[in-house]
């Protein structure tokens, strides 16, 4: 990325979330990316022994504080002190976890003008828009996203979509099906079918479950993987239990082998309710990967109907039954619907594209 700076503007990053994923692996995205550029200091606050505060970054600085979560009062008092000490030009709220709630409270405090990237697209309170009239800009990942905080952000000055973005050389892995296969235990003539999200409603896993006891009934070489964590796993363990599914459908747990993965599956499915983005479709495109989705909140954005995946109703099992049956039985389909998702994410979803826009935003925000 190349920009060009009269000033060196400092910017100070709060993540606060304790695992490295989803929205914290975007702030390393961007923090790397613009470590590259000398118009920019960074530091980053982030929760003492989240996995964000032992990564390893060029330039970047990095303060851990004792924070417990969303009504810490005590985390806030430890954030506002590193900021009152920096000083920084602007401060990017990158989680939630309360951090949007502190982040607007600093900003209120010390003057010092914040932006706010909000990744969900779930509905908030009519409170909400005290909370961002705090932010000199407000940032959604998505149109999806945008549509719901908009609402609340009447007085806020800049408003706009920066989407996510993915790794090309991570998550552009050779296949090793072979090692898949070893790994998980799956018969060499299977067709894969993989879920990444948490187990929770909204993800949809359930009814992949359903769709998986009707597709047994007319495919003998199909094997489901779904990889993830929630207060769901007992509840899909049961329905497993109950339409007898264990040699089909396999509870695999949470990974950090997304990357791995991914290249050795047939077809991504991804069944959800909401969805702010989804950025595990990005890393399907990547890897070339067919994906099959629904059309909520951000996944528009990333998959086009025959054009770039398959998409179906939420909640529609014989929808998702018909998408993968299609996927089975057209495998010039499968890798066509794989190709093309890949080259809308290579052209749309760049962590270059991604920084870029974030630097032209703080400009603006300290030049105004």
């Amino acid at each position: 990325m190349s920009n060009k700076h009269s000033f060196d503007i400092n910017v100070l990053h709060i993540e606060l979330g304790r695992h490295l994923y989803g929205g914290a692996k975007q702030v390393t995205y961007l923090i790397d990316a613009l470590d590259k550029d000398s118009g920019f200091t960074q530091q980053l606050v982030c929760a003492a022994n989240s996995e964000i505060s032992h990564y390893s970054f060029a330039r970047c600085k990095t303060f851990s504080i004792n924070y417990k979560g969303d009504t810490d009062l005590i985390g806030f008092k430890r954030l506002l002190v590193v900021v009152k000490r920096i000083r920084p030009d602007v401060i990017h709220v990158h989680s939630r976890r309360g951090a949007d709630v502190w982040g607007a409270l600093v900003a209120k405090v010390t003057g010092i003008p914040a932006v706010c990237t909000r990744r969900v697209d779930n509905t908030e309170g009519k409170l909400a828009r005290f909370k961002y009239r705090e932010y000199e800009a407000v940032v959604s990942i998505s149109e999806g996203v945008h549509n719901v905080v908009s609402k609340h952000c009447d007085k806020v000055k800049y408003q706009g979509i920066i989407h996510s973005a993915v790794d090309e050389e991570e998550y552009g892995q050779p296949s090793d099906q072979q090692w898949l296969r070893n790994k998980f235990a799956i018969p060499h003539h299977h067709f894969v079918i993989a879920n990444f999200a948490q187990y929770i409603p909204r993800k949809g896993q359930a009814d992949l479950i359903l769709a998986m006891r009707e597709l047994t009934t007319q495919f003998n070489n199909l094997t489901c993987l779904l990889f993830g964590k929630g207060s769901q796993e007992e509840h899909y363990k049961s329905l497993i239990d109950r339409y007898k599914l264990h040699s089909n459908v396999k509870l695999c747990g949470f990974t950090n082998d997304v990357a791995s993965i991914l290249p050795n599956i047939d077809v991504l499915v991804h069944p959800a309710y909401a969805e702010g983005l989804g950025v595990i479709l990005l890393q399907a495109g990547i890897s070339k990967r067919a994906v099959i989705t629904t059309p909520v909140g951000g996944i528009p954005e990333i998959i086009k109907h025959k054009e770039t995946g398959l998409m179906v109703s939420p909640g529609d099992i014989s929808g998702l039954v018909q998408a993968v049956s299609l996927l089975i039985a057209k495998p010039k389909e499968k890798i066509a619907l794989g190709k093309a998702l890949h080259r809308h994410v290579k052209t749309h979803f760049s962590i270059e594209n991604m920084a870029r826009e974030y630097a032209a935003l703080y400009n603006q925000i300290v030049k105004a």
